[in-house]
């Protein structure tokens, strides 16, 4: 199954660093996924106060400029379940 992975913001540092994360872990973890970095002005002003924001297939996963380190975002992408298996 390929996972929808959305990180929605403006475009800014923080928009593109989480990005940078998110496509590392995906590549790293040889994970099926469809990343996209949305920028559209009408859904940034939806999430506008809290992003950038990680969306996994529909679900909020992370919002906010503290950004997660790779290793979180490994959680916030993978069930704990697959992780351990992946160790």
């Amino acid at each position: 199954m390929i996972m929808k992975i959305e990180v929605i913001g403006p475009g800014c540092p923080f928009c593109k660093t989480l990005y940078k994360r998110v496509k590392e872990v995906v590549e790293e973890n040889q994970l099926s996924a469809d990343l996209q970095h949305l920028t559209d002005f009408k859904l940034v002003m939806k999430y506008f106060l809290m992003t950038p924001v990680l969306i996994v297939d529909g679900d909020i996963r992370h919002k906010g400029k503290l950004l997660p380190n790779k290793d979180k975002i490994k959680r916030l992408l993978i069930p704990d379940v697959i992780i351990d298996k992946l160790k």
